[in-house]
């Protein structure tokens, strides 16, 4: 059974809200939804698609939303796309977006012989922030926020979001606030949300703003955390292998905690990070 994120429910409301983003136009060539479909698989296979839908050509296209990095993403796709195939007897159309912060390590196919797998597999960070913000479509500023430079231009992207009606406004805003925890939002960006909520009186009216700051400064500050560890390793053991880089980068703040404790008495890279 797929794991629940908490962030999955938002994210599968971004994409369901208008029948339509920036993204969703990008991965279906353009091809309109007629339909959401709500789907429940296999109930002894205990599986449900994050999304799908029927498209106007008359094909499904089936959506999975991944935060972090899943081997299994292949043959799971592999079993939905058998599912979906057996309950709508149609094409099958598969994309999974990738929208963690580590580096994507996932593969896009599957050959098992006379059983091949193949989906679109695309990391939120290939397609550029500006193009969402240029939508028309509120539900695309949150993910925005995820794409290439999104947190470089948070500030901006927060005042769009405060330029909209009222209850489409405070979801849009709710939507930042809970899926920045998916981005490390440090520097000039923060420095600029707290100089907006002092001066736009409406950001005072919002609670939800103060949750996303207080999220960013959290995350600008294990960033800076991280990075004081990362520069200490390299003064002591010299040049850091792309291993203990992707440790780092992936850790927790109480990991960081423990290793800064170790990293004294440790002898070896491994004394401080672990196996490899």
């Amino acid at each position: 059974m797929k794991k629940v994120s908490t962030y999955d429910s938002v994210i599968k409301d971004l994409f369901q809200r208008d029948r339509s983003s920036v993204l969703l136009d990008l991965l279906t060539g353009g091809v309109p939804v007629r339909q959401i479909l709500n789907v429940e698989l296999a109930k002894h296979l205990e599986r449900r698609a994050d999304a799908v839908f029927l498209l106007e050509d008359e094909s499904i296209f089936h959506l999975e939303f991944q935060t972090r990095n899943d081997q299994e993403m292949p043959y799971r796709e592999g079993i939905y796309c058998l599912l979906l195939g057996k309950k709508y007897r149609r094409r099958i159309r598969q994309a999974v977006i990738y929208l963690g912060e580590a580096k994507m390590r996932m593969q896009d196919k599957l050959d098992l012989g006379q059983t091949k797998v193949a989906y679109t597999l695309i990391d939120i960070r290939d397609i550029d922030a500006a193009t969402l913000m240029a939508s028309a479509r509120p539900a695309d500023l949150p993910l925005a926020m995820l794409a290439r430079g999104g947190p470089e231009q948070l500030a901006e992207i927060l005042k769009r979001a405060a330029s909209l009606k009222d209850s489409e406004r405070d979801k849009v805003i709710a939507e930042m606030a809970q899926l920045s925890g998916l981005r490390r939002l440090q520097g000039t960006p923060i420095m600029e949300l707290d100089r907006m909520t002092s001066a736009i009186d409406i950001f005072r009216r919002i609670p939800k703003v103060q949750a996303l700051i207080q999220n960013a400064r959290l995350e600008a500050s294990h960033t800076a955390r991280v990075q004081m560890l990362r520069e200490q390793l390299k003064a002591k053991f010299r040049t850091l292998p792309k291993w203990a880089d992707e440790k780092l980068e992936s850790a927790t703040p109480l990991q960081i905690r423990r290793w800064s404790r170790k990293f004294a008495t440790a002898d070896t890279l491994e004394g401080v990070l672990g196996k490899k």
